[in-house]
């Protein structure tokens, strides 16, 4: 089987270091694997952990466009193009209809609960095609969800019915992180890494936490590590409450640092892989909730049944990050143990061969039953320009404002 995954970047997220670890193991099983990156920007430790197990190709060495040049761009027709993102369906349907490649089944995985139906872009017109094309030619059993709350939201957002769509919880390479008794760790270091973008609210809600812990006396430092279009407004947040000295905002990490900055760290808070991965190192790990605009979460991974974890309007108990980071700065050291044990035992629940044999599977139905999509030039142009002009005039407003 030939496969052509699509993806916005490369650098640390987590999509992307979810498919650095699927890549390999898809190699094993005899995909033969070309990914496609649309933007130039990539961490280099995880583009060298995949190359030798794909081909991986970028959006400018595609140019001028042609049929001939985009033959030798891609190689053989692919069977099965795999979308992670809005914007990856965009220019790859559009590059592999420019291509005269009309073979490939199209693939969705879906790893953030609104990903193609988020509400407030709904009238942008790249998001609306994108909808459209989802709702008029892929079959349901053509879109992979990493969770059953995810695949609600896109049931009632695109109006499809998505119950024969498949759920492939996260994959995460365990084995390969050390844990480490952190129970007599002087409890000052709390950590998240993840990207800097508006449905991981947290990343400015939580700063209304720490001034609260630190008013209370409770000696707290939170270093933030990702990179995201938000940054530079997260880190004039952190000035404009006076928290420079408490709040640190390193900016991108090598992911070969994951386990590094975790050191001493006593908590964990955020979403998605790294959640799970912070939790193989020992680290008790608190989620937070997409989109909510208050300090929310619905405990430690280990308290929660099955694989919705961060979806918003779960039908769990909701609790607020603070009252559950203040009752592990006071408990004993043989209950923190008991916490981190039992997150360490959660995340062994995403580790396992299986996942990979159900992508797998996915996309040998794709190949009989799916179908591909088309974007014509027409409709690459108009969300280019669309999404320049709305940029634009959400800069012009915000402004006035």
């Amino acid at each position: 089987m030939r496969l052509l995954i699509v993806n916005l970047f490369f650098d640390i997220g987590g999509v992307e270091t979810l498919l650095a670890r699927l890549i390999p193991l898809l190699k094993n099983k005899g995909v033969d694997v070309t990914l496609l990156i649309i933007k130039n920007r990539i961490d280099p430790e995880l583009i060298h952990s995949v190359s030798p197990f794909c081909k991986v190709i970028f959006l400018k060495d595609a140019f001028p466009f042609t049929k001939k040049s985009l033959e030798r761009f891609f190689g053989p027709d692919f069977d099965v193009v795999f979308f992670t993102i809005t914007w990856s369906v965009i220019f790859g349907s559009w590059l592999l209809g420019r291509a005269n490649y009309h073979r490939a089944a199209a693939v969705f995985g879906v790893y953030q609960t609104e990903i193609f139906c988020e509400e407030t872009l709904s009238d942008f017109y790249y998001q609306k095609l994108v909808r459209r094309l989802i709702a008029e030619r892929i079959p349901p059993s053509s879109i992979i969800f990493g969770n059953t709350a995810g695949r609600d939201a896109h049931a009632s957002g695109l109006g499809m019915d998505l119950s024969a769509s498949p759920v492939i919880r996260l994959l995460v390479d365990v084995d390969k992180y050390h844990y480490k008794n952190r129970s007599l760790f002087i409890r000052r270091k709390m950590v998240s890494i993840g990207r800097i973008v508006d449905f991981k609210t947290y990343n400015f809600t939580m700063l209304s936490v720490v001034k609260t812990l630190i008013d209370r006396g409770h000696a707290v430092e939170w270093h933030v590590y990702g990179d995201g279009p938000q940054l530079g407004e997260f880190e004039r947040a952190i000035k404009s409450l006076d928290l420079t000295k408490y709040v640190f905002a390193h900016g991108p990490m090598p992911y070969s640092e994951f386990e590094a900055v975790l050191d001493e760290a006593f908590v964990f808070i955020g979403s998605g892989t790294s959640l799970i991965e912070a939790a193989a190192c020992g680290v008790p790990a608190l989620t937070t909730i997409e989109y909510s605009k208050s300090p929310d979460s619905y405990g430690f991974i280990c308290d929660i049944d099955g694989f919705n974890l961060i979806e918003p309007g779960l039908d769990r108990t909701v609790y607020s990050i603070e009252e559950k980071i203040e009752k592990l700065l006071g408990c004993s050291s043989d209950e923190y143990l008991e916490i981190q044990k039992r997150c360490r035992i959660k995340a062994n629940e995403y580790s396992g061969d299986n996942v990979v044999s159900d992508y797998v599977a996915v996309f040998d139905v794709a190949k009989t039953t799916g179908a591909g999509i088309e974007v014509s030039n027409w409709n690459m142009v108009s969300s280019v320009f669309n999404a320049i002009f709305r940029k634009i005039l959400g800069a012009v407003r915000s402004k006035r404002h």
